[in-house]
């Protein structure tokens, strides 16, 4: 049985992300793409275009001493693409184990719209705090 097509455009944008892979990234966002990140902490909030999903991912990453994230399975349905994956981080002496999900909207090939959301809200707010 053949993979949905779906189901390969979120791993290849994971793959893209984890090895800081822009070109491909780039490839697989739609140019007017909007990322949303829940939240209250400082990197809560809309981000629209390439330009600014790439900024909020490397902001993330640059204020962490350590920010290492599993992909745990991708699930494809009729609308919607859903990522789990599990974060482990430590910043200014707090350290993060926690589980999110990224619903992604796909429309053709390319990522149109990504929610970012936690299990634990309030565990990834403290770390960010």
């Amino acid at each position: 049985m053949a993979e949905h097509p779906w189901r390969e455009v979120a791993r290849r944008a994971w793959q893209a992300v984890s090895a800081a892979d822009g070109e491909t990234l780039a490839q697989l966002l739609a140019e007017d793409a909007v990322w949303h990140a829940s939240g209250r902490g400082r990197h809560a909030g809309d981000y629209r275009g390439r330009r600014a999903i790439f900024d909020y991912l490397a902001g993330v990453g640059e204020d962490a001493d350590q920010f290492d994230s599993t992909l745990e399975d991708i699930l494809v349905g009729d609308r919607q693409t859903a990522v789990l994956f599990r974060v482990r981080g430590r910043r200014r002496g707090r350290s993060l184990d926690a589980t999110f999900f990224l619903v992604a909207r796909i429309e053709g090939e390319r990522i149109a719209e990504i929610w970012s959301v936690p299990f634990d809200q309030f565990a990834v707010d403290e770390f960010w705090a």
